[in-house]
């Protein structure tokens, strides 16, 4: 079924070192064909995190920005559970899939859960759950006791409109600060990097971005410069724009390949909130500037500080000691988590969470 989106590996490609277990995971990575989307390389920065995390790879990937077919209610059906694999789903019209409703939950029989998901970014769209969307975020804590959130706004929000699951929702951050590439370079500050990686936000307000570009070039030396696209539209002059700075320009077709390429980086600057935590993961010096609510909400879940005109000062000098010490403080409620999940993704018995009263 997996072969029904644009993906051009399976989960045995993906991780080759892992075993198969029966769980499904629903994903944004995978694009229904004839999308106008472009594939996001964050959302499978976000896929590989969950699933390394768990420690075995799925029996099926699913898209989340396509409706859930009878087919793939059949299979999820046949699975021990299924794991929403983060990226900015909760907002007030929350729903795992398009179309899906509490008739649509009602056809799947097994536990939902959300993995490291977090909030929309966006003011308008995150005021109040939606009766239907309330509805289907209880019913999910009814099948599994817990859900995983990435920030403390997605925690206030979530916990706010659903007060009476508040602890059961777990700041955990996200999958992708917690799982590192077999390399951690301690953060370590150079006068001179040997690779700098740039990252803009290409699908929309491009040219309020291009100076990020000059800016990283003003404040740090390097000897390699590259522009890395999460998501490629093809926008020659912006091709052409870097290149005139300096910069080769970075595209792919799988996220792994970004992966090999942060691992071997040892300086980020950009607004690619993804790119960010992969490096933080991998002890890679990186400085993140705002684009929307998003990069708000992670620089005040793991203390560190945006660039701006007036932080300069403050990013040039800052501890990156102090984003360790927060992921710390997170680490028990991960445990918590995954202590859970694990277990009920491999079927084991009376892993199943017992309907509970909630409210």
């Amino acid at each position: 079924m997996a072969s029904a989106y644009e993906l051009n590996e399976t989960p045995e490609q993906l991780w080759p070192g892992l075993p198969t277990a029966p769980y499904v995971v629903i994903t944004p990575y995978l694009l229904p064909p004839g999308t106008a989307k472009r594939v996001n390389h964050g959302d499978g920065f976000i896929l590989d995190a969950c699933v390394r995390l768990i420690g075995h790879r799925p029996a099926l990937l699913l898209s989340s920005r396509a409706p859930l077919d009878a087919g793939a209610i059949a299979a999820i059906n046949r699975a021990q559970c299924v794991v929403l694999a983060g990226a900015n789903s909760l907002k007030d019209d929350f729903a795992p899939a398009p179309g899906f409703d509490r008739l649509t939950l009602a056809r799947i029989q097994v536990p939902m859960v959300p993995f490291g998901v977090g909030h929309y970014g966006v003011a308008d769209v995150t005021r109040m759950l939606t009766p239907a969307a309330a509805e289907i975020l209880t019913e999910l804590h009814r099948r599994f006791p817990y859900s995983s959130v990435r920030c403390d706004a997605s925690y206030r929000y979530l916990a706010g409109n659903l007060p009476a699951l508040a602890d059961r929702i777990l700041m955990t951050s996200c999958p992708v600060v917690h799982v590192a590439d077999g390399v951690d370079r301690g953060f370590e500050r150079r006068a001179i990097y040997e690779q700098a990686v740039v990252t803009v936000t290409d699908r929309v307000r491009l040219d309020e971005q291009l100076s990020l570009l000059g800016l990283t070039r003003t404040l740090f030396r390097a000897r390699r410069w590259i522009l890395a696209l999460h998501q490629d539209y093809g926008n020659a002059a912006l091709d052409s724009y870097a290149t005139r700075l300096g910069f080769e320009v970075f595209r792919c077709t799988s996220y792994r390949d970004l992966s090999a390429l942060y691992a071997a980086t040892d300086l980020h600057f950009g607004n690619r909130l993804h790119a960010h935590l992969k490096c933080l993961a991998n002890g890679i010096i990186s400085f993140l500037c705002p684009f929307d609510l998003r990069q708000t909400y992670f620089a005040e879940s793991l203390d560190f500080p945006l660039v701006t005109n007036g932080s300069l000062d403050a990013v040039v000098t800052y501890d990156f000691g102090r984003v360790r010490r927060r992921l710390a403080q997170y680490q028990a409620a991960l445990d918590r988590f995954l202590s859970a999940l694990r277990p009920l993704v491999l079927g084991a018995p009376g892993s199943a969470a017992p309907a509970v009263a909630i409210g």
